[in-house]
């Protein structure tokens, strides 16, 4: 990267609401990402995370250097239209003073810090709160009602966010979806048409990983403790299949087992429980932006079984793999046993597919769309 005319070192500002914090795979994916274009010495990159109170206690830290922190309010009501509206002023003060040269954003803040950075901007969208799709995928009644009732509350600010979101992208100098579902969809629902960029993920070290024996990886295995994440499904899948030990990981989960189900917590290192596991499901009910657990399960071969939502097609090596009818345990079990009656051939396809999503590939195609966009050097 050229240094600027004033001759100082470039700076990129790498923006999110909960940029240091374990959230989800997003915040994983944006700290891989900063590490990796850190590496450029003639680049300076200022990762910029809003801080929670809510957020501190429940979450562990990512491990930034420089980090900046903005002090931001988490509700512990979900409003979130309502609390963006709140955290709009902290970051948009923050773009305004800040001397970046260019700021990648994402989360539900970004529209904030675009509309207000004065510099060329690169948006990440990863899901449908980033399309203005704000839905609940609850099937239970009172659980409905509630977020009715929320519905109408955060209306007003709602509506102010979606313009914010609607002038962010058109603002921004080059918009970046997780999948190919999420860019058809920005296409179909905003009329953008973002450019495909997977998230990171280092294939190619889990590659490299040592796996166990198939006798000793005894679960079929999910991660994720909510119904939204097909944790009912999950239930129902090891109901039927009572011949096999199953493991559900999720941050909610405490230790322990009930029936053929095992459930333990989260860990920071995923190879933990992935080397246990012979098969992982991804059940989900939402429209999932991508599938990360997918890709890294795959990378290890360990094949994976998906629902046809979102983004999760992408992330297995056939349509085979892609259970349509979603909410029906039977479906499950009957692609669990096709996969379990050819194992290894399962094994290399998953490996195989899983290279194309490896984060070198990625951010190399990041740097060439961001430098034809822009004109600005990452590499």
């Amino acid at each position: 990267m050229t240094r600027r005319s004033d001759g100082q070192m470039p700076t990129l500002i790498v923006f999110g609401e909960h940029l240091c914090h374990r959230a989800g795979g997003a915040e994983t994916s944006t700290y891989l990402l900063t590490r990796r274009l850190a590496e450029n010495q003639a680049l300076h990159v200022v990762p910029v995370s809003g801080v929670s109170e809510r957020y501190e206690l429940r979450l562990d830290r990512v491990p930034y250097d420089d980090l900046v922190e903005l002090p931001l309010t988490s509700l512990s009501v979900r409003l979130p239209f309502f609390e963006y509206a709140l955290n709009s002023r902290p970051v948009g003060d923050y773009m305004r003073a800040a001397s970046g040269d260019i700021l990648f954003a994402n989360g539900m803040a970004a529209p904030a810090a675009i509309n207000a950075f004065e510099g060329p901007s690169v948006y990440f969208i990863h899901d449908e709160m980033s399309l203005n799709v704000y839905r609940t995928y609850e099937t239970r009644p009172l659980k409905r009602l509630k977020f009715g009732v929320r519905w109408q509350i955060d209306l007003p600010f709602m509506l102010s966010y979606r313009s914010d979101n609607m002038k962010a992208m058109r603002r921004a100098k080059l918009v970046v979806a997780n999948s190919r579902h999420v860019a058809r969809r920005a296409t179909e629902l905003l009329g953008v048409n973002p450019v495909v960029v997977y998230p990171q993920v280092d294939v190619v070290s889990l590659r490299g990983e040592p796996m166990p024996p198939l006798e000793e990886r005894p679960f079929i295995m999910m991660v994720g403790d909510q119904e939204v994440k097909g944790a009912g499904t999950f239930r129902r899948i090891a109901n039927a299949m009572p011949d096999h030990e199953f493991l559900a990981v999720g941050r909610g989960f405490a230790e322990g087992k009930v029936g053929n189900i095992t459930f333990r917590g989260f860990v920071p290192d995923p190879l933990t429980y992935y080397r246990k596991a012979k098969v992982v499901l991804l059940p989900s009910t939402w429209e999932e932006g991508f599938g990360m657990v997918s890709v890294e399960a795959s990378a290890l071969g360990i094949p994976t079984v998906v629902s046809n939502r979102g983004g999760l097609p992408e992330t297995v090596p056939g349509t085979d793999l892609v259970v349509t009818d979603y909410r029906d345990p039977v479906r499950w079990v009957e692609t669990i046993r096709l996969v379990l009656d050819d194992y290894e051939a399962r094994s290399k396809k998953a490996r195989e597919h899983a290279m194309q999503f490896d984060g070198r590939l990625q951010i190399q195609l990041l740097v060439e769309r961001v430098r034809a966009a822009t004109g600005v050097e990452l590499s």
